[in-house]
C-alpha cells in the first residue's frame, strides 16, 4: 500500500484508507467508483482491486465481490485469499471456496498457498462439515509447510470437532507448541458442541492447570456445560474461579450464570447473581421467570414478572409470557391465568406459537377445553407439537373423545404424526375402551414406522388389555425388551379384569423374578390378591 500512496494523489489515499471501515454496500459502490474514475490511481493494479474486494467482503456484497474478482485482469494469492474467505463466512457460499482454490493451484501467476488460504478453506469445511475435505486438506497443509502455524492449527482443532473427529482434534492440539486461550477454547467447545460435556470439563481443568488464564469466553461455555448437566457442585466452583481471578464480568457471562444456578435448581443462588447485575436486560429478566418456572414456584414466578413490569424499560417479549403461564399452569385460570390471556392479547403475543401453545396448556390442566380449543382455532400457523399438545391435553384430563377427534383432523389435514401424537390418541383410546378407534391408530403405527417407539408400544399394549383383546396385547408386550412398570401393570390389569387369575399370577411372578425391589408394592393394586 505505501508504494501506491507515494504515487497516488492525497485523495486516492485517502479513499483506500477508507476502504478498510466501510461497511455499507452503497456507500462501497461510490468509494469503488471514485478510485476507478480518479484520474490518478492505476485502475489495474492488484493492490487496488484487492483493496476494493476486501471493501465488498466486509460489506457482505459477495456478488459485486466475485464480479471484481472475475474481471481483474491480474490475481494475486491475496486477491485469492480475500475472495476466499468472504465465501467461507456463510454455508450457502463455503462451497465455492473449493471452486476457487481448484483456480488458484492452476493459476501461473499466483504463488503457492499459505496459512491465510488453508484457515479459509478449514472455516468453509467446517461450516459443510465434511470430514473427507477436511482431512485431505490437512495432507495438503502438511504438504505445503503450514501445519505448525498456530491460525491454521486452531482452525483445524475447529473443523475436526464440528465434524465430530474429536481424536484428530486432540491429536492436532497435543501438536501445538503454544496454546493460547483460543485453542483451549476450541477444545472445550468441541467437546460440548459433541456432548462431551464431562470431557469439555475436563479440558477446562486442565487448562487452568497450565499457564493459560481461562478468559470470559471460556467460562460463558463451562458454565453452560455446568447448566446442561445439572452440575450445581461444579457450577459454584468454577464462580468460585471467576472471582478470584478478578475478570470484569460482563452482561453475557452474568446472564450464563444464571441460567446455570437455575438450572441446577437453586433460584437463590441466581437471585443473588442477578441483584449484582446493573443493568439486567430482557435475557436476565427471562432467565430469572423461566428459572422460578422450571422449579415448580408458581407465585414467585408471577412475583418476579410484576417486578419485572414495574422495574424495567424493556417490554416483555414471547418467551417472558411463555414462562411465566407455564409457572402458574397449576393455579386457577381466573386468579392468573385470564388476567395473563389478556396480557399476551395487549402486547400482540396471542397468537405466538411459543407463548400460544403455553396458554393452550393451562387451559387444559384447568379443565378449561372451550377456552383451549378457541385459542387452537385462532393460531393460524399450527405445527406437530400444537396438535399433539391438543390431543395429549384432552386424553390427559379424561376427555379422550376430543383427543381422538384432534388426531383424526391433524391426520387429515396432512401433518406428521409421531411418536407423541400416536401415544396420546391411543392413551385416549384406552380410556374410551374403542378398540375400533384404537385399531386403526395401530394402523397409522405401522405405516410411520412408530410400532417400535417404547412409549406406543406400551400405549397399544393398555389399548388392547383394557379392550378385552389379550392375546394382541400379549403379542406387542412380550416383544418389549424392557418394558416400564406401567406397562407391566397394564397387562395385570387387563388379566385381572377379564378373569384370568392364572395368568395375572405368572405375570406377577415374572416380574418378581427380573428383580425390579419396588415390584411387589407397585403392582399389587392391579394384580389383585395372590
Amino acid at each position: 500500500m505505501s508504494s501506491l500512496c507515494k504515487e497516488a494523489t492525497p485523495l486516492v489515499s485517502r479513499l483506500l484508507r477508507r476502504c478498510s471501515a466501510v461497511t455499507s454496500m452503497k456507500v462501497a459502490r461510490k468509494l469503488h467508483a471514485l478510485l476507478l474514475t480518479s484520474p490518478t490511481a492505476e485502475p489495474y493494479t492488484p493492490f487496488l482491486h484487492n483493496n476494493i474486494l476486501s471493501m465488498y467482503s466486509k460489506c457482505g456484497a459477495l456478488r459485486d465481490a466475485r464480479q471484481l474478482f472475475d474481471r481483474m485482469p491480474h490475481r494475486n494469492l491475496i486477491s485469492f485469499n480475500a475472495m476466499i474467505s468472504s465465501y467461507s463466512q456463510e454455508m450457502g457460499s463455503a462451497i465455492n471456496c473449493f471452486e476457487l482454490f481448484s483456480q488458484l493451484r492452476i493459476d501461473g501467476d499466483c504463488s503457492e498457498p499459505n496459512a491465510w488460504t488453508f484457515m479459509s478453506l478449514m472455516q468453509a469445511t467446517s461450516l459443510l462439515r465434511n470430514w473427507w475435505v477436511g482431512s485431505m486438506l490437512h495432507c495438503l497443509v502438511v504438504k505445503f509447510g503450514c501445519y505448525c502455524n498456530f491460525c491454521v492449527q486452531t482452525a483445524m482443532l475447529m473443523m475436526y470437532s464440528n465434524c465430530g473427529d474429536l481424536g484428530c482434534s486432540r491429536k492436532v492440539f497435543h501438536d501445538m507448541d503454544c496454546r493460547d486461550s483460543f485453542a483451549w477454547d476450541a477444545m472445550i467447545i468441541g467437546n460440548m458442541k459433541n456432548d462431551r460435556i464431562e470431557d469439555g470439563l475436563d479440558v477446562y481443568a486442565s487448562m487452568r492447570k497450565s499457564s493459560v488464564v481461562p478468559t470470559q469466553f471460556t467460562y460463558t461455555k463451562v458454565f453452560n456445560g455446568c447448566a446442561r448437566l445439572g452440575d450445581f457442585c461444579r457450577g459454584r466452583l468454577i464462580h468460585a474461579h471467576v472471582i478470584i481471578s478478578g475478570i470484569g464480568l460482563d452482561l453475557q457471562l452474568q446472564n450464563t450464570m444464571l441460567d446455570m444456578y437455575c438450572s441446577c435448581g437453586n433460584t437463590q443462588m441466581a437471585y443473588k447473581v442477578f441483584n449484582r447485575i446493573d443493568v439486567p436486560d430482557l435475557v436476565s429478566w427471562n432467565t430469572m421467570i423461566s428459572g422460578y418456572s422450571e422449579n415448580e414456584d408458581g407465585e414467585k414466578t408471577l412475583d418476579f414478572y410484576v417486578q419485572f413490569l414495574r422495574l424495567s424499560c424493556i417490554g416483555p417479549d414471547e418467551y417472558t409470557f411463555a414462562a411465566v403461564v407455564s409457572g402458574i399452569s397449576d393455579m386457577p385460570c381466573l386468579q392468573c391465568g385470564r388476567p395473563l390471556h389478556a396480557q399476551l392479547y395487549k402486547w400482540g403475543f396471542e397468537q405466538s406459537m411459543y407463548a400460544g401453545s403455553t396458554l393452550i396448556l393451562m387451559y387444559l390442566k384447568n379443565g378449561e377445553t372451550d377456552s383451549a380449543r378457541r385459542l387452537f382455532n385462532l393460531m393460524s400457523n399450527k405445527d406437530v407439537i400444537l396438535w399433539t399438545e391438543m390431543i395429549t391435553g384432552h386424553s390427559q384430563i379424561g376427555d379422550g373423545k376430543n383427543a381422538v377427534k384432534f388426531y383424526h383432523q391433524m391426520f387429515q389435514e396432512g401433518y406428521r404424526i409421531d411418536s407423541f401424537s400416536l401415544s396420546g390418541a391411543l392413551s385416549a383410546c384406552a380410556d374410551l375402551a374403542t378398540l375400533k378407534q384404537g385399531e386403526m391408530i395401530h394402523v397409522h403405527a405401522i405405516k410411520t414406522g412408530n410400532c417400535s417407539d417404547m412409549s406406543v408400544a406400551g400405549c397399544l399394549v393398555d389399548m388392547y388389555a383394557k379392550n378385552g383383546q389379550l392375546e394382541s396385547a400379549e403379542s406387542l408386550f412380550f416383544q418389549l425388551t424392557n418394558p416400564e412398570m406401567k406397562y407391566w401393570n397394564s397387562m395385570l390389569g387387563g388379566y385381572s379384569s377379564h378373569g384370568k387369575a392364572q395368568e395375572t399370577l405368572n405375570l406377577y411372578n415374572e416380574l418378581l423374578r427380573r428383580g425390579d425391589g419396588d415390584s411387589r408394592s407397585r403392582a399389587d393394586s392391579e394384580a389383585g390378591p395372590e
